[in-house]
């Protein structure tokens, strides 16, 4: 498995990656997880999950791939040889031609909608997909939305797609909130690139309130970075680590996450997790996923979005069920399950 993305400061990927690699040992897969070790790792990302073992070179990412495009160093090779190797992100290790390969396609957004990233950007990625179309036997997505997706968009059969559901770190549940603040504080989640909508988040944020942002830098967010530099009530946390990130969900009063497209929308079902009352998007994945545990607003009117966020806030009710049903909703996602999921997959495709 590809473990490069949870040896990076976590995103929703990288997250996936690391609880995905510390199930699968438990449903008997022998894991080699391949990794980079460079300058800027942090210590605590370095470990492996218990019952798997970590293989990397202490060399940059793109001397490795060069090195295997050349034939002389593939990513099998590096880890002493694979029944199966499965890419994890967007970003395809060179494999041996004799080793099966799966990968997973968190979203098809670049396709979909080009506009929401540079055109550099959603064409190198739009390059990565096609390439993991004709090399890969099998792919897993989060979502019945993204295995539509791929069958459409890349016209790859669906007796090839495994639909994985995403899962709830425990650490959501029942996590303590951080420092008491002054003021009541909206959580929203994301990086700072156009499909996360954080625009039309600010401009409609009511009064009274604060907005945390906790998210890095992305892509296109100039807009995004002029709206909250004029509203001193909007505080952008820039990437926060995992730790952090519980405290500032089981503290907030409400988690917005209004996305213009995603494939699965993690952050919903972390929030809900937690107990919070969550305000997403009416569109598909997050409306199956919410499962009637959310409030669900139009994410692209901003009248919508403020009147959603008012009574996300305000009405006890809405809160009340919000706070109630939402656990109940997140527990039925699980790491175990997306892992026996990923499994049946392997399974299918190394025999």
């Amino acid at each position: 498995m590809d473990y490069r993305a949870a040896m990076r400061p976590r995103s929703g990927i990288g997250r996936y990656v690391a609880a995905l690699a510390a199930e699968l040992p438990h449903l008997g897969v022998d894991l080699r997880l391949f990794g980079v070790f460079r300058r800027g790792n942090r210590p605590g990302v370095r470990v492996a999950p218990p019952g798997s073992r970590l293989v990397g070179w202490p060399v940059p990412t793109r001397a490795v791939d060069l090195l295997g495009r050349v034939g002389l160093l593939p990513a099998d090779r590096i880890l002493g040889g694979c029944d199966l190797y499965h890419h994890t992100d967007f970003q395809l290790a060179e494999v041996s031609a004799r080793t099966p390969q799966v990968m997973t396609l968190h979203d098809l957004a670049f396709l979909r909608h080009p506009e929401f990233y540079p055109e550099a950007t959603a064409r190198a990625l739009a390059l990565v997909v096609r390439e993991a179309a004709r090399r890969c036997a099998a792919f897993l997505v989060p979502s019945e939305a993204t295995a539509c997706d791929v069958e459409e968009l890349l016209g790859i059969k669906r007796r090839r797609i495994y639909l994985a559901p995403l899962g709830v770190d425990r650490g959501f549940g029942g996590g303590a909130p951080g420092p008491p603040r002054n003021r009541r504080y909206l959580l929203a989640i994301g990086t700072l690139e156009p499909r996360k909508n954080h625009q039309r988040v600010i401009r409609a944020l009511p009064g009274g309130v604060d907005l945390l942002v906790a998210g890095g830098r992305g892509w296109l967010d100039e807009e995004t970075l002029a709206l909250a530099a004029a509203r001193p009530e909007v505080k952008l946390l820039g990437r926060v680590g995992e730790e952090e990130l519980r405290h500032l969900v089981a503290g907030a009063d409400g988690v917005v996450y209004p996305s213009l497209f995603e494939g699965f929308g993690l952050p919903v079902l972390e929030a809900m997790a937690a107990g919070r009352p969550v305000l997403t998007s009416d569109r598909e994945p997050m409306r199956s996923i919410a499962g009637g545990a959310a409030l669900l607003v139009d994410p692209e009117d901003e009248g919508a979005l403020r009147e959603g966020m008012g009574r996300l806030l305000d009405d006890e009710g809405l809160r009340s069920e919000l706070m109630s049903r939402g656990p109940e909703r997140a527990r039925e996602f699980t790491w175990r399950a997306c892992a026996e999921a990923s499994l049946r997959a392997y399974e299918a495709v190394a025999g």
